[in-house]
């Protein structure tokens, strides 16, 4: 709610039936299709229930309730017409999975997001001098390209897992800030949610179409929780280039028209 509430231009991008671009696109897919399962399933049974109650209701006190035998075709059909819903079903979750949850394979971008109380930091490598290349606040991605994302919590003090390679672009991003509580990087209508836990490096992928979007801790770290939300800028990759890698001081100048949708 707290995203909702920064700006009446937010509600459009900041749900959780965004379409912001492709991996959006397949949850949105597999939630629709659980969706109207459900209902089409509830429908049935409920009328079926319904009917039932009415067809073979007791008349009166003196009336006996017709017995009979179980219909074998009926109960074939209640038992297998499910089951063959939920095998689709859980067919399609298991296919869509992969495309979700995994870093796409060949991505040309990967971005380290670094959370701390109570707000978010993007590293996006060093410049041409050896600076590090950060944005605070807002992640600017290169619109309908994959990128990949290094999600980590920096408040000190703990030790950071022996799996980030030494000398690496994360190892860089990690080392001078430590690690610290639970946070959650949170991009509702871009279909991305993930961890970001003490001493480990979660991955995941996003994929944005031209546009801002809003997203949120959704991981309750403190008394600031509800002040650490972040905007993601999706822009043209000319201008992605140029916002982000245009500076060797290695600054980001959210105010520049390389870093604002439509400028140049």
């Amino acid at each position: 709610m707290n995203v909702l509430a920064q700006s009446t231009c937010c509600v459009n991008n900041a749900g959780a039936f965004g379409d912001g671009g492709t991996i959006s696109d397949r949850a949105l897919g597999v939630y629709t299709a659980v969706f109207w399962a459900s209902v089409v399933l509830g429908v049935i049974v409920t009328a079926l229930l319904l009917y039932a109650f009415v067809r073979f209701r007791r008349r009166s006190d003196a009336d006996d309730p017709p017995q009979f035998h179980g219909n074998t075709r009926l109960e074939i059909a209640w038992t297998l017409v499910p089951l063959a819903t939920f095998l689709s079903l859980f067919g399609l979750t298991a296919a869509n999975m992969p495309f979700i949850n995994n870093v796409h394979a060949g991505t040309q971008y990967t971005v380290t997001v670094i959370g701390q109380q109570f707000s978010w930091t993007f590293d996006y490598g060093a410049s041409s001098s050896g600076a590090r290349i950060r944005s605070f606040g807002t992640l600017y991605l290169p619109a309908d390209t994959d990128v990949g994302l290094n999600i980590i919590s920096t408040d000190p003090p703990c030790n950071v897992s022996p799996s980030v390679p030494s000398g690496s672009t994360l190892a860089a991003a990690i080392s001078s800030e430590g690690c610290g509580v639970n946070h959650s990087f949170f991009a509702p209508s871009l279909g991305q949610q993930m961890n970001a836990i003490p001493g480990d490096v979660n991955t995941a992928p996003i994929q944005a179409r031209q546009g801002t979007y809003y997203g949120q801790c959704t991981e309750l770290c403190g008394v600031g929780h509800a002040t650490m939300t972040f905007v993601v800028i999706a822009l043209p990759m000319n201008q992605f280039q140029s916002c982000v890698f245009g500076n060797p001081s290695g600054s980001i100048d959210p105010t520049s028209k390389s870093c604002t949708l439509g400028g140049s």
